[in-house]
């Protein structure tokens, strides 16, 4: 054997060595990451596997249904805080709009003398 392939060899085993030490280190924390999230895997597999079974048997549409009905009833009080809060304030600015509306029609029935009337010099 040569000596280029004797340090090729001491190099490869060199990195197995820290590879192997990498890993021994890393276990632990790859046992715990694994311990910790088995039951959320298991939960997502039981949900998988249970909405298969509601798509099968057709309940999915009721089960859509009461969710959304469920949904309405917890958010109902809020819309209505909602609408309670804000009406005044549409209610305030329909009558501004009302009050303009009424106001510019006011003003276009009233006829301007023709003293008051601004009209230009190039105009004339």
């Amino acid at each position: 054997m040569t000596n280029a392939n004797i340090t090729r060899t001491e190099a490869v085993a060199n990195e197995n060595t820290a590879k192997n030490v990498a890993l021994f280190l890393a276990a632990p924390f790859i046992g715990l990451v694994y311990a910790v999230l088995l039951p959320f895997v298991g939960i997502a597999m039981l949900l998988v596997t249970g909405t298969k079974a509601l798509v099968a048997a057709g309940a999915l549409a009721y089960a859509g249904r009461l969710v959304k009905n469920v949904a309405l009833f917890v958010a109902a009080p809020f819309i209505g805080l909602v609408y309670a809060v804000t009406f005044p304030f549409v209610g305030i600015a329909m009558l501004l709009w009302t009050a303009v509306e009424a106001l510019t029609a006011t003003m276009a029935k009233i006829e301007v003398p023709a003293l008051l009337k601004a009209t230009p010099a190039y105009a004339a």
